[in-house]
């Protein structure tokens, strides 16, 4: 049995020492990830959240589109919050939005070339700090 294994009816008991040792450690190993994120984000002329968003749009129901709806779901933000931050991606041209064939009042968006080479770069930075921390986050819960 590991960490987030627990017998039906069995009753939680406090944590560990080690539980809340390796809990802290992992907060600690969290923030210097999210930390490094946002300082590699700024490095290549984007926020963090430009980042997150075209990770999302790009890989969502497979890349076909996602709506505003969605991202805003997807990011933990209000439908507001997502239709702003669409239209400064689009603005950099990072993405575009398309009018849903379904739905003409509803907006799909697509990630654009220049996004997709912006991703590539943030992901392939991101991808090499997490091969080289290998582990880390795992290995306080075993």
């Amino acid at each position: 049995m590991n960490l987030f294994e627990q017998p039906q009816g069995m009753l939680r008991k406090a944590p560990s020492e080690d539980d809340l040792a390796a809990l802290a450690h992992f907060r600690y190993a969290l923030r210097r990830f999210l930390a490094f994120s946002e300082q590699v984000a700024a490095d290549h002329g984007v926020t963090v959240q430009w980042y997150q968003a075209l990770l999302v749009v790009r890989t969502y129901r497979g890349a076909k589109h996602i709506s505003v709806g969605e991202l805003a779901e997807q990011l933990m933000i209000r439908d507001h919050s997502a239709a702003e931050l669409v239209s400064r991606l689009a603005q950099a041209k990072l993405v575009r939005r398309k009018t849903d064939p379904k739905d003409r009042r509803r907006s799909l968006v697509v990630i654009t070339r220049a996004g997709e080479r912006r991703l590539a770069e943030l992901a392939a930075v991101h991808l090499k700090k997490l091969r080289e921390t290998k582990g880390v986050f795992f290995h306080f819960f075993r």
